[in-house]
């Protein structure tokens, strides 16, 4: 809509008397509100049709300042927009809010024109504006839904560009700097896929209801999508204030969110950067405090991280890699290694754990740290783990001809396989493919994916062991796990995870944690295996209080099929 078609340029008021009774009739009678002010912004004549919608009669705002008409709905920065678009162009028109007489707040379409005299200073200001609160209701639904997150009320990611584009104007302008922080919720999609999506719908209102009593108007706060949320500081000093901000977050997520019969604990992982040093155009910012919120993530999630130019290159990295990894099972490129796992009592070799790797062409050795955490979240770890899971039984099968019956085969499960409904069937069908006892093989699966869902879980593991597998928990000591799962759920072996052994000869604290967890094992009835071990002082120490296993480069490096065998025939006497 465009008021401009009035033509206002020549209008002269002086003492408001008209020179021309036209104008009169026409200025007096037309749908459209008319205000005129001095240059001081003292209201000096207002028609029929501004009291009509604003309630104010002549003689109660005659000599005020339009402000009286204002909503509180924009920030200050708003209005600096608007007064530096007049003070440049000569005029402004755009949407605003303005407060009736009665109180009530409306919409309106306005157009404020800057009248200058003969010698070109503003003399008059002519402002008019049309009542948009008709209109306004039957369009609210759909730009309520182009412009704001139907599920948390926020800004979406369209609305954030405009704020973003104002804002960043006003700083350049100003020279001041803007801080956009990139909040990312940690293994959020593990909420969805186990509590189910109406959970993790409350647990983002919720979220997003915190994190607005944190900031309160003061902060944009804007939804991306998903779990990612955009927050705008404005006026920033340096990241040190942006940092504190950041910590009131983390200080608030302390506290569990209480979701109808859940309790639920939250992490977040955040992205700073700073305008204009980290990116001069909109997506240049967003994208660099993404980065930094990536960063986050690789290094292990719950933390902040300011955004840094060479994040970028090793994002691009990332993303070669995730790439070429869809390309690789194609290509045959993966293989797998074997470590060996022995027995402290007999000395003798009971099995290997399969441990995948990868070499490129182009990008030579990419260790698994690098890319099953993008096949976990890119969901590629369905085909690749189904891959390792064939390999490693098939291999298996020929390992047991050439050093005995009893070897078993580890193998690592991720939480994405154990939520497979067709997991179970297609482990039975591999053992039966490959003529593999279901004893001779043991899935391996860490402390923190049984907490992905424990009663889906248990249910799958539950008919793993009905079948013979056997069940080992990796890197045990390190997740969340309540202890009263293990009395539930039916596993075979416990997993020293190597960060207790790194230092069990010397820290009095590694070993008080190790003994305890083989005191465990033994009064549940399982294996415990030591991961990690290096030493022939490490080995003795855990054979001395009765660990079963070890496992680590004391014994073995992972070695391919070839190797592994000929090592195994040439030490282990069967």
């Amino acid at each position: 809509m465009c008021l401009d078609n009035i033509a206002i340029d020549n209008i002269e008021i002086d003492n408001m008397i008209y020179e021309n009774d036209l104008a009169k009739t026409i200025l007096e009678n037309t749908s459209e509100g008319i205000a005129i002010a001095d240059q001081d912004g003292s209201v000096l004549w207002v028609n029929r049709a501004f009291s009509h919608i604003t309630g104010y009669g002549i003689n109660e705002i005659y000599g005020k300042n339009p402000r009286i008409l204002k909503s509180n709905k924009h920030n200050e920065t708003f209005y600096e927009e608007m007064w530096h678009s007049i003070e440049e162009k000569g005029y402004w028109e755009g949407e605003i809010w303005n407060r009736r007489k009665d109180g009530e707040v409306y919409p309106e379409w306005l157009l404020i024109k800057a009248i200058k005299d003969e010698n070109n200073k503003v003399d008059k200001y002519v402002s008019l504006f049309r009542d948009l609160y008709k209109k306004y209701r039957s369009k609210k639904d759909l730009k309520y839904k182009t412009y704001y997150d139907p599920l948390t009320g926020l800004p979406n990611r369209y609305l954030l560009k405009d704020r973003l584009d104002l804002l960043m104007a006003h700083a350049k302008r100003n020279n001041e700097k803007l801080a956009i922080v990139f909040l990312d919720i940690d293994r959020f999609k593990r909420i969805n896929d186990t509590l189910g999506y109406n959970v993790g719908d409350k647990l983002l209102q919720v979220f997003s209801s915190r994190l607005k009593h944190i900031f309160g108007v003061d902060v944009t706060i804007s939804r991306q999508g998903g779990d990612e949320f955009i927050l705008i500081f404005e006026d920033v000093k340096g990241p040190k204030e942006v940092i504190n901000h950041i910590k009131k977050i983390f200080k608030r997520l302390r506290e569990p969110f209480k979701l109808k019969d859940y309790e639920i604990y939250v992490t977040i992982s955040a992205g700073i950067s700073i305008y204009p040093s980290d990116g001069d155009g909109i997506d240049n910012i967003l994208r660099s405090a993404e980065v930094a919120m990536y960063r986050v993530k690789e290094n292990g999630r719950n933390n902040y991280e300011l955004y840094e130019y060479n994040m970028s290159n090793e994002i691009s990295q990332q993303l070669k890699i995730e790439n070429y990894m869809i390309k690789a099972l194609e290509k045959k490129e993966f293989i797998l290694h074997y470590q060996p796992q022995v027995n402290t009592i007999t000395n003798r070799v009971e099995g290997a754990e399969a441990l995948i790797r990868w070499h490129h062409d182009e990008m030579g050795y990419i260790g698994p740290m690098q890319f099953i955490p993008l096949a976990e979240e890119t969901g590629f770890i369905l085909p690749l783990g189904s891959w390792i899971l064939e390999e490693a039984i098939k291999d298996a099968k020929e390992f047991q001809k050439e050093l005995g019956d009893e070897f078993i085969m580890a193998v690592n499960i991720s939480a994405v396989q154990l939520r497979d409904e067709n997991f179970v069937g297609r482990v039975k069908k591999l053992l039966n493919k490959y003529d593999l006892s279901p004893k001779s093989l043991e899935l391996e699966i860490t402390e923190t994916h049984i907490m992905t869902g424990p009663e889906l879980v248990l249910r799958i593991l539950e008919e793993l062991k009905v079948m013979g597998v056997k069940i080992a928990i990796d890197d045990f000591g390190t997740g969340y796990s309540s202890l009263s799962y293990f009395k539930d759920f039916p596993i075979d072996k416990l997993k020293i995870d190597q960060s207790f052994i790194r230092d069990i000869i010397k820290d009095k604290n590694s070993q008080g944690i190790v003994l305890a967890m083989i005191d465990m094992t033994k009064r549940l009835g399982l294996i415990s295996l030591a991961e990690g071990v290096e030493s022939i002082k490490e080995l003795e120490y855990l054979k001395k209080h009765g660990c079963d296993c070890i496992q680590g480069y004391f014994t073995g490096r992972p070695m391919d099929k070839k190797d592994f065998i000929q090592k195994i025939k040439k030490c282990d006497k069967r």
